[in-house]
C-alpha cells in the first residue's frame, strides 16, 4: 500500500531536517576546525616577529660599543613612546626604572614587526641596562626586573635569571579593549604608548617600572590573557659577547688600564688605607676605587666603572713586594708560568661559576659584597685570611665560547 500523501510529506521534512542538521553539523566543524588553523597561523606569525626581534635587540646590545664610542657593551634601547617606530630623544623615565613601549622597530633598523593579527609589537627594557639613563653599573652580573610567569602565576625563571627585557606580541583584542586605527602613526593606536597600554596588552602594565614587574605568558586562545611573550636575561646578552673574538680585548684594555693607574695612585699609603674595606697587617684589600677616584677621564671613565665591582685588590701597606703569585699566560694559553712578587694585585674574577659545587652567586647586596662569590682556590681563601700567596692568569681569555669565562685574572704590580 502506498503511504499517504501526509505520510510522504513528513517523512520528506523529516529528511530535510536531517540534511540541514547534518550540513549544519559539518559546517560547524569546518568552520571549527578553519578557525584553529587560522589562529595557528596567526600565532606562528606572532612567535616569528617576536624571533626577529629578540634577535635585533641582542645584535644591537652586543655591538653597543662600536655606535657609542666609550660607552661599553650591553645596553638596550628605550621603548617607542611616541608610535613613531623610533626610541625618543632623551631619557625614558629615571635611572634605575624600567620602561614599557611599542618596540623601536625603526631604531634596530627593522620594519614595523606585527603580531599574528596584524599589531605592533611592544617592549620593556630594564633600568639596569636602559641606555637613557644609563645605570651605574653594566656588567654580567646586572640585575634583571623582569620576573616571567605562565597563565597559572608559576614563575617561568630563577632570580639570577629575571628577565632585562621582554617582547610582546598582544594578539587579538578582547571584549574590554578598543583598538583605534591610525592615520598619522604607522602602528595601529594613537601617538601616547602609555594611553594605549589598556587596549593591547594584559593585564595593562605600567609605562614607567619601578622595582620587579611581574609579566603573564598569555595564551593565543586565553580569553583573559592572550599576550605571547620572549625574553632576554643577562646571562644570554653576555654569552653572545663572549662569543665575540675581540672581547678578551676589551676586558683586557680595561684591566691594562686599571692596573696601570692603580699601580701610580697606590703608592700613596693614605689613599690605601682609606680605601681598604679589610685590614690584615701589612696587607688592605677592598674593591677597586672608581674612576673620579684613581683619575680615569672619559672616554674610559664610564668601562672602568660598569666593571670595577669586579675587581678586588690586594696592597702591600708599606709599600714593600710582600705578595706572591703563580702566574701563567691565560687559560686559553697557560704558557709562561712563574712565581711573581708584588707589592699590589688585582684580582678579577670573570664570570660567576653556575654549576657544581662551587657555584657562585651574585645576585643580592651580601653576596656582592663577598670576595668568595668572585674569587676561587687560592685567591678565594688569601682574602679571607689575610695571608697565603695567590695563582691565577695575566690575561683574561675565552677558552671555550659556550661556557662562562669563569677563570681568575691577576695583574701583578710590582
Amino acid at each position: 500500500m502506498r503511504p499517504r500523501p501526509a505520510a510522504q510529506a513528513g517523512m520528506v521534512l523529516i529528511a530535510v531536517l536531517l540534511a540541514i542538521v547534518l550540513g549544519g553539523a559539518g559546517l560547524m566543524l569546518a568552520s571549527g576546525e578553519l578557525t584553529t588553523q587560522a589562529r595557528i597561523r596567526a600565532q606562528a606569525r606572532s612567535t616569528a616577529a617576536l624571533a626577529q626581534a629578540r634577535t635585533a635587540l641582542l645584535g644591537y646590545a652586543i655591538s653597543y660599543a662600536e655606535q657609542h664610542p666609550g660607552q661599553g657593551y650591553g645596553y638596550l634601547p628605550c621603548p617607542d613612546t611616541a608610535n613613531t617606530g623610533s626610541t625618543p630623544i632623551g631619557a625614558c623615565h629615571v635611572r634605575d626604572h624600567g620602561a614599557l613601549g611599542r618596540f623601536p622597530y625603526r631604531t634596530l633598523g627593522l620594519p614595523d614587526l606585527r603580531d599574528g593579527w596584524g599589531d605592533c609589537l611592544w617592549f620593556a627594557v630594564a633600568g639596569s641596562v636602559k641606555n637613557n639613563p644609563k645605570a651605574l653599573v653594566l656588567n654580567w652580573d646586572s640585575p634583571g626586573q623582569f620576573e616571567i610567569v605562565d597563565d597559572a602565576g608559576h614563575s617561568l625563571a630563577s632570580l639570577a635569571d629575571r628577565a632585562i627585557a621582554v617582547l610582546i606580541a598582544p594578539g587579538p583584542p578582547r571584549d574590554s579593549q578598543t583598538r583605534t586605527a591610525s592615520n598619522t602613526q604607522r602602528c595601529p593606536g594613537s601617538a601616547s604608548a602609555a594611553a594605549d597600554l589598556s587596549a593591547f596588552l594584559d593585564p595593562p602594565y605600567p609605562d614607567n617600572i619601578a622595582g620587579t614587574q611581574v609579566f603573564t605568558q598569555g595564551l593565543a586562545d586565553g580569553l583573559g590573557n592572550n599576550d605571547l611573550l620572549t625574553w632576554i636575561t643577562i646571562d644570554e646578552l653576555f654569552d653572545g659577547l663572549r662569543r665575540r673574538s675581540d672581547f678578551p680585548l676589551f676586558i683586557n684594555g680595561m684591566l691594562d688600564r686599571a692596573s696601570t693607574v692603580f699601580g701610580a695612585w697606590s703608592t700613596n699609603p693614605s689613599l690605601l688605607l682609606a680605601q681598604a674595606a679589610q685590614i690584615d697587617g701589612n696587607r688592605l684589600s677592598g674593591r677597586l676605587p672608581d674612576a673620579a677616584t684613581l683619575g680615569i677621564a672619559p672616554p674610559f671613565a664610564d668601562v672602568h666603572d660598569n666593571w670595577r665591582d669586579q675587581v678586588h685588590f690586594v696592597a702591600c701597606a708599606d709599600g714593600s713586594a710582600c705578595l706572591a703569585a703563580d702566574l701563567s699566560d691565560s687559560a686559553h694559553t697557560p704558557l709562561n708560568a712563574a712565581h711573581e712578587s708584588c707589592r699590589a694585585l688585582l684580582l678579577f674574577g670573570g664570570e660567576r661559576i653556575r654549576t657544581g659545587s662551587d657555584t657562585q652567586s651574585r645576585t643580592t647586596a651580601a653576596e656582592r659584597a663577598d670576595p668568595a662569590q668572585y674569587l676561587e682556590g687560592a685567591n678565594r681563601s688569601s682574602i679571607a685570611t689575610g695571608s697565603g700567596s695567590f695563582d691565577g692568569y695575566r690575561q683574561f681569555s675565552v677558552p671555550f665560547p659556550s661556557q662562562p669565562a669563569t677563570a681568575d685574572v691577576l695583574k701583578c704590580i710590582s
